[in-house]
């Protein structure tokens, strides 16, 4: 215990290659960084530009010019992480986007 403590603060660093696949509806904070953000209705809102971890569920930071918005990674709201077109899909709640 004594040696772990001066790790305190320190970053644990993974080879991209050596994490485990993110199973069905996860994915890595990492993944979303960069990501595009678009309603279901095809509206584009920003890009991820952080996640947040709340310790109730994440939160993406969401990032269109002078404008953020913060968006819950939670089922109701994420409707797809297309990592291949490079977006997340998000049907957002009522008042969500509000500026």
């Amino acid at each position: 215990m004594t040696a772990a403590q001066s790790l305190i603060g320190c970053e644990v660093c993974v080879p991209e290659g050596q994490l485990p696949p993110a199973g069905p509806g996860e994915v890595y904070h990492y993944e979303l960084m960069g990501m595009a953000v678009v309603t279901t209705g095809g509206d584009a809102i920003g890009v991820v530009a952080a996640v947040i971890a709340t310790g109730g569920n994440d939160v993406c930071v969401v990032r269109d010019g002078a404008h953020e918005h913060l968006i819950p990674l939670v089922a109701g709201v994420v409707q797809q992480v297309d990592r291949e077109r490079s977006r997340l899909v998000i049907d957002p709640l009522p008042g969500l986007l509000d500026r």
